[in-house]
């Protein structure tokens, strides 16, 4: 039985497309930034020229998954390689089989040429990762979120969304997430309760971020984290991160914060060490929401091809 539907701070996607599913102003620049360094790897640091002859090419899956990439893909051969006209046979987040053919590319022979790789590194990755995003959602009763621990930082965040998991804090300062280092560092001098206590209290001139995480690695600092953020009587929502805590732990600290009628207003959120092995142990936990890096951090591409077809000259 799924649990009921409640809306999560976790979900960050608005801040990077709209409604109608254009890149915001934040997304773009950081798609620029990483086909800079994919183009400069391969030798590009200026858009390519429309040399040669007018050629075609097909792109196709080598396996099943989600297909995800090509609005990326279209602003990046805006500026790269303008001459490239793709046609798109399948939509964004479509799942798609062995064998189709996702795109035919038309365009000047040295764009194609030069464009290859990068074009197949990016839709390769975003795929994989959106079909690792979808697969993890389809198998859990519980939301799942990606962490901050990410290769290609808000591409990343894009794809996984693609595939159906929550975003999560989009940056450091998107979500303000205070975790055992920020607790030591700033609060050396206490014990680990009062550092919980003190770093709640503090936040009380923090108004600038999109939600509040406090890091827990135990149940006697979920309660202070409760006790405090109910005294404090804040007008938005706080996550208990129960970190590198088992399901029954995890359920334990739950029961016990809404027994002593501490829950409102919070939201309770499992991560560390949570594989895809084991989710369906999750599925009748009390957690809001499972964060992992398991579904985007190291996730094999998506195996898919570009063939310039033969007597492809138009």
């Amino acid at each position: 039985m799924k649990p009921k539907t409640i809306v999560l701070p976790h979900d960050r996607i608005s801040e990077l497309i709209d409604k109608e599913g254009n890149f915001s102003e934040r997304l773009k620049r950081s798609i620029d930034l990483w086909a800079a360094a994919l183009m400069n790897d391969d030798g590009l640091t200026h858009p390519v020229s429309d040399d040669g002859i007018v050629l075609k090419a097909q792109i196709k899956a080598k396996e099943n998954g989600v297909f995800v990439g090509q609005k990326v893909i279209e602003h990046i051969s805006n500026f790269w390689a303008p001459s490239l006209i793709f046609k798109w046979f399948f939509n964004e987040s479509s799942e798609v089989s062995k064998g189709d053919i996702l795109a035919e590319v038309t365009g000047k022979q040295l764009q194609l040429l030069k464009l290859e790789r990068p074009i197949l590194n990016i839709l390769g990755r975003l795929s994989g990762i959106a079909t690792s995003s979808r697969r993890w959602t389809c198998s859990s009763q519980i939301p799942i979120a990606a962490t901050r621990k990410t290769t290609w930082g808000l591409l990343d965040k894009l794809a996984v969304n693609s595939g159906g998991a929550l975003t999560h804090r989009l940056d450091r300062e998107d979500a303000l997430m205070i975790k055992e280092n920020d607790l030591c560092a700033n609060y050396f001098n206490l014990d680990q309760e009062d550092r919980i206590k003190y770093a709640l209290e503090d936040l009380l001139i923090e108004e600038s971020s999109s939600f509040v995480i406090i890091e827990v690695t135990n149940k006697k600092q979920a309660i202070m984290a409760a006790k405090t953020w109910k005294k404090l009587d804040m007008n938005q929502p706080l996550t208990i991160m129960l970190d590198n805590i088992d399901v029954i732990n995890c359920n334990e600290i739950i029961n016990t914060i809404k027994n002593l009628n501490l829950d409102e207003n919070l939201f309770f959120e499992a991560s560390g060490g949570i594989k895809f092995e084991n989710i369906d142990q999750w599925n009748d936990s009390l957690v809001n929401v499972i964060s992992t890096s398991s579904i985007h951090r190291g996730t094999r591409p998506l195996d898919i091809s570009l063939l310039i077809l033969e007597d492809s000259n138009v």
